[in-house]
């Protein structure tokens, strides 16, 4: 019994005594060595150009993807070859890095996916090495996944909603029809606009007391990191009543109250089509308050439709625009047979046409000089005098 108390005692001192309890183990010399690193399964690293990007536990960069704007993975079936999904279960996250960032989706072939402030990430078949960051601004839609992005570059549908809640897929152009729109988000998603009547550096949307903030807010990011397609000289900001907005080759940028999810873009819609457009490197630069006349050129297309160019239209069937209160505009009207009248009435012939501030009004073959007075009706039209289908919407604004 004596014997067996001891071996007893013997054990218990050597359980108490094991490596684990003091965080080190023996290795061959007999010395104490410090347990293996724990794997971070994503890392930070500082890239020489890009500064910081997210990479895999091996140190390979990874990506985000320009369609994936709703936070659900558009890069499937032979994509994923190039671009192969990235997913880890158990996420162990480098310092700097917030757990509260990152997601798990189920993609439409059944995988799972990880996300970082909602975009799927991707690693890039073509980086051999774990300093390669070749798929950055792959095609204009692939970016590497950087943690402090300020604003993203998407591809997507526009769909806009007007004043009355109606839907409608417009184009770049703001004209009905199904067309992918390269655009600008801030970093998780959201549509950023500018308003059609801001000058260059000045918001002419926004009450001093922010009463209208809800309808649309300003956005006043602190610029940081942008994706490699945009230059940061193209940013700025801008003192409104005390608050910083951003904004973009001196656009001030505005979210739209209604846009209730990551990706949505009804905004373009209201309270017409193109009076807040989207923003992306096409967009012009904002023009100068006061600033020189604004000219479209009008021709038609049989007696079926009037066609605009100028001002942001390309060859535009029957556009509705937005005119600003105290601007002028020239119609430089080449459609022989085909008068182009601005009237109170939607409608052919030359009853009731406006003639406040317009010269010229009814030419087929000339210039029609439109400068809006301050008492304008909210809705004017434009109309041929013989024909009832070459007509549009001209929306008045301040």
């Amino acid at each position: 019994m004596k014997k067996f108390f001891l071996v007893s005692i013997t054990f218990l001192a050597l359980l108490g005594c094991s490596s684990d309890d003091y965080g080190t183990r023996d290795d061959d010399s007999g010395e104490n060595v410090p347990p293996p690193a724990e794997v971070r399964t994503v890392q930070l690293r500082n890239d020489a150009t890009l500064g910081n990007i997210l990479t895999d536990s091996e140190g390979f960069s990874l990506y985000f993807f320009s369609l994936d704007s709703k936070g659900e993975s558009n890069c499937t079936d032979g994509c994923v070859n190039a671009w192969p999904i990235f997913y880890e279960a158990n996420l162990i996250l480098d310092n700097g890095l917030d757990a509260a960032d990152f997601g798990t989706i189920t993609r439409s072939d059944g995988e799972m996916q990880t996300t970082y402030k909602g975009w799927p990430l991707y690693l890039f078949a073509n980086d051999a090495s774990a300093s390669d960051v070749n798929g950055d601004g792959a095609n204009d839609v692939w970016y590497v996944a950087k943690p402090d992005y300020s604003v993203m570059m998407v591809q997507a549908q526009l769909v806009g909603r007007d004043s009355d809640g109606n839907e409608t897929n417009l184009t770049d152009t703001y004209e009905p029809g199904d067309a992918q729109t390269f655009y600008m988000t801030d970093e998780e998603g959201n549509t950023l606009y500018r308003f059609v009547n801001d000058t260059n550096g000045v918001n002419n949307f926004t009450n001093e007391d922010f009463s209208n903030d809800a309808v649309w807010p300003i956005v006043d990011e602190t610029l940081q990191n942008i994706p490699s397609i945009l230059n940061v000289s193209d940013f700025g900001s801008i003192n409104v009543f005390g608050r910083q907005q951003l904004t973009y080759k001196g656009w001030p940028l505005y979210y739209f109250g209604q846009d209730a999810q990551r990706g949505d873009n009804f905004g373009v819609g209201f309270p017409a089509a193109g009076v807040w457009p989207i923003v992306n490197p096409d967009t012009e630069v904002a023009p100068n308050a006061g600033g020189s006349t604004k000219v479209y050129e009008v021709t038609n297309q049989g007696a079926s439709a009037y066609i605009l160019s100028g001002e942001g239209l390309d060859n535009a069937v029957n556009p509705d625009l937005t005119l600003k209160r105290g601007e002028t505009y020239e119609f430089n009207i080449n459609a022989p047979g085909h008068p182009f009248i601005i009237k109170s009435v939607q409608s052919t012939g030359t009853d009731n046409a406006y003639n406040s501030g317009v010269t010229n009004n009814g030419e087929a073959s000339g210039t029609v000089t439109f400068t809006v007075p301050d008492d304008a009706p909210d809705t004017l039209f434009y109309n041929c005098e013989f024909h009832g289908s070459m007509t549009g919407t001209l929306t008045i604004v301040d």
